[in-house]
Order: structure tokens, then C-alpha cells, then sequence
């Protein structure tokens, strides 16, 4: 019976699960992965999380816990610096030992450490290690990780076609499926963390909202990183996060974008990146005046009827500038 590593629907999951299943199902090992968010499980977490850290930490704290008991080994890689350039939040590397000492009954935990600015600490070698330790061979590896990053650049490049990351986990690969342009929709831009845009709990479905109030959605993942790192640098200054560099490359190329009618940034509150780089996008949509800006922030405090209310006055907005026109 082959072990069973499991990995929580939470903060770098919707980025990498891509690619971290396959690696791990290439090896022989079997993937298990917490359930979608509901407040049953939310609650639970809550418990456990200090009241200072953000909601998206203490929901990891919740999928934790609803996959620890049904797992053989735990999977939280301490991503430092994926590009060799810029750096991930420390909350997120230092999340394994929050877990530790916050909960007990926690099974091994998988934590490689990731900073591609050293060579010893670089993606594959840190991931060979880990699987070594599992007791698989260097040519094994080697082979998971060719498919693993294979699996991922594909899932990017269908993310800059339009395809929507919910569809794309349900089968990692899967092939591509074409979307029809409606020249009549609203064509409205969504920036925030993947964990802020991808969970429908968190975000109360604002994809799906914004999707049935005939908009066409684009989120940061439709930029290419060709065109984010020619942003940053028109700009002027380079960003030190990487989530908040993408962030800020793809809310300019938006808000320069003539098509683009509104923009909104979806933050959590206490998040220490946001806070840096959602005012700059605010200013830059001030000075732009034609796309429509709106900052959603969410908490575990903010209710789906002020979420609600909020996006059917900026749809409405919206709608009243292209009468206008």
C-alpha cells in the first residue's frame, strides 16, 4: 500500500498543486487533498490560529486539520524564493512550525526548503532529497520532476488562454478547451493573492458573480511574465515579494489596457504585502481615470450581503459609463 501524502486546499495550493501532484503520483504515492472550504471546517481552524495572523494562514490551520487524521505524511514546503529574485512571504515558510506547536496529532511533515538563490537549497535539489529520504532512486526523481514541471507549464500556459484554475485542478491533464469571446461582456480584471481568487469560500464566489452579471474575468495569470517583468520595469523599482510583483506588473498592464472597463484588487486584511502594493495600484488607477477600480478586503468578520452589495453597485457603475459612451 503506497503512503499517503496529503496536501491542504490552502495559500500555495492553488498555485503549485499542479505540480506537486504529479510529482508526488509519479513516484508511486498517493495524493490526498483536504475538502473544499466550508465554515464547518473554517471553524475548527479558527480555534488554533493567533488572532494577528490572516485569514488565508488560519484557513490553512482548518485544512489542516480536516486532512491530518486520513494522511501518512503532512506536505508544507517552505517556498522562500521560487524565481531566484524575489521572496515569498515568511509566513508561509515559517507555517510548519506554527502547525507544530499550535496542534497536536500531526502526522510527519514534508517540508522542503526552497531558495533558488542558493544551489543547494534550489527546487530540485530539495525536492530530490525529500523523495530520497522516501526511498525512491535519483532516476525516479528525475523523471517525477521532468513530468512535474511539464504538468505546470502547461496548466500556465492554458491559464493565459483563458481557462479558469478551478477547471484545470479537476484534472491536471486534461486537454485544452477553447473559449468563445462575447464581445458583449464586461471586461473586468481581478488581482489578488491565488489563495484570495481561487477559494469560492474566502471570496463569497466572486468569480462566479461577476461572471453571471455577463462579465468577462481576467485574473494576473493571463499576463504572460514577459509582460509583468516589462511593467515592473517601466515602473521604476523593482518589488522584493513575488506575489506582489505579479500583482502590481498585471494591475498596470490592465489599467493601460483600452478594453479593460474595471479593476478590482482582492486583499485579506493584515496582509503586509497588500498593504505595500495595493496602494500603489490605487494610486496608478486614480491617474489612469478611464478603468473603474474597487479594493474588496476580506476577513472572517465580513459578511456575503456587504460583498454582495458592493459588486452590484460597481457592475452598475459599469453599466451606467457604457451608456454613457
Amino acid at each position: 500500500m503506497s503512503l499517503r501524502i496529503g496536501i491542504p486546499r490552502a495559500l500555495l495550493y492553488y498555485r503549485y498543486f499542479p505540480f506537486w501532484k504529479t510529482f508526488f503520483e509519479t513516484l508511486g504515492f498517493e495524493v490526498v487533498v483536504s475538502r473544499p472550504s466550508h465554515w464547518g471546517i473554517i471553524e475548527r481552524g479558527f480555534k488554533f490560529a493567533d488572532d494577528d495572523t490572516c485569514i488565508p494562514m488560519k484557513m490553512a490551520f482548518a485544512h489542516t486539520i480536516d486532512i491530518k487524521d486520513r494522511i501518512d505524511l503532512l506536505f508544507l514546503p517552505r517556498l522562500l524564493s521560487v524565481d531566484g529574485k524575489t521572496c515569498s512571504c515568511p509566513r508561509l515558510a515559517g507555517l510548519p512550525e506554527m502547525l507544530k506547536y499550535s496542534m497536536s496529532g500531526l502526522p510527519a511533515i514534508l517540508d522542503p526548503y526552497v531558495d533558488e538563490r542558493h544551489r543547494n537549497s534550489s527546487l530540485f535539489h530539495s525536492f530530490s532529497e525529500m523523495a530520497l529520504a522516501l526511498g525512491k532512486s535519483p532516476k525516479e526523481i528525475k523523471q517525477a520532476f521532468q513530468k512535474a514541471e511539464s504538468a505546470y507549464e502547461l496548466i500556465q500556459k492554458r491559464m493565459e488562454g483563458g481557462e479558469k484554475l478551478p477547471d484545470l485542478f479537476e484534472d491536471v491533464g486534461k486537454k485544452n478547451q477553447t473559449s468563445q469571446r462575447d464581445l458583449s461582456r464586461k471586461k473586468i480584471a481581478v488581482v489578488g493573492h491565488a489563495y484570495c481568487l481561487y477559494d469560492p469560500f474566502f471570496n463569497f464566489d466572486l468569480l462566479r458573480i461577476l461572471e453571471e452579471a455577463h462579465a468577462s474575468v481576467y485574473t494576473q495569470e493571463r499576463v504572460p511574465k514577459e509582460v509583468i517583468d516589462s511593467e515592473i520595469r517601466e515602473f521604476g523599482k523593482d518589488i522584493y515579494w513575488d506575489s506582489g510583483r505579479e500583482i502590481l506588473g498585471a494591475s498596470l498592464h490592465f489599467l493601460r489596457s483600452s478594453e479593460m472597463e474595471g479593476l478590482i484588487y482582492l486583499t485579506c486584511f493584515s496582509c503586509g504585502v497588500d498593504s505595500m502594493i495595493e496602494p500603489l495600484v490605487r494610486h496608478r488607477a486614480a491617474e489612469n481615470g478611464k478603468t473603474l477600480y474597487l479594493c474588496l478586503m476580506i476577513d472572517e468578520h465580513t459578511g456575503a450581503t456587504g460583498v454582495l452589495t458592493r459588486m452590484e453597485a460597481f457592475i452598475d457603475l459599469l453599466e451606467r459609463r457604457r451608456r454613457r459612451r
